[in-house]
């Protein structure tokens, strides 16, 4: 026997149903009892109700001889891109992409992680920060260009 609850004009119903020989189910709710046949309904009453098992994990066979190391797993990009300067006061790009915005203007006073230019990658907006404090000696890209991972972006000093 399988409970089934049933939905009708907003109203759920507990529904008790066992199914006869012949295609007929015995179907019972509030304290009554019907047969019906069903033909063509679909409904697997084996698949609605199954007793499950536990399962335990299937035992591990010991190795007869060691097994080579495992080789050194590279570490993982940061969660935020940060530039490494190419050289002094030089802002370079971490990943290629296109350069969106310029945030700031050539000898405009930067603090250290103040946002420089917004480089989309990937369809991601990537804020790329001052890696110091300094001035803006040199822009040198332009909105809408496209820049490769090491590009020189931007001259701090």
């Amino acid at each position: 026997m399988a409970k089934v609850k049933v939905i009708v004009d907003g109203i759920e119903y507990e529904v008790e149903v066992e199914e006869l020989p012949g295609g007929r189910f015995k179907v019972s709710f509030e304290d009554k009892e019907y047969t019906v046949e069903a033909k063509g309904l679909g409904i697997d009453f084996e698949a609605l109700s199954a007793p499950v098992q536990a399962s335990t994990p299937a035992p591990t066979a010991t190795p007869s001889a060691p097994s080579p190391a495992p080789a050194p797993v590279a570490p993982a990009a940061p969660a935020a891109p940060t530039p490494a300067p190419a050289g002094e006061g030089v802002v370079t790009a971490p990943m290629p992409g296109k350069i969106l915005r310029i945030l700031v203007k050539e000898g405009e006073q930067v603090k250290t992680g103040q946002g420089l230019l917004i480089l989309e990658a990937m369809k991601m907006e990537n804020e790329i920060p001052a890696p110091k404090d300094g001035v803006v000696k040199k822009i040198l890209v332009k909105e809408g260009d496209t820049v490769d991972t090491g590009q020189a972006l931007i001259e701090l000093g």
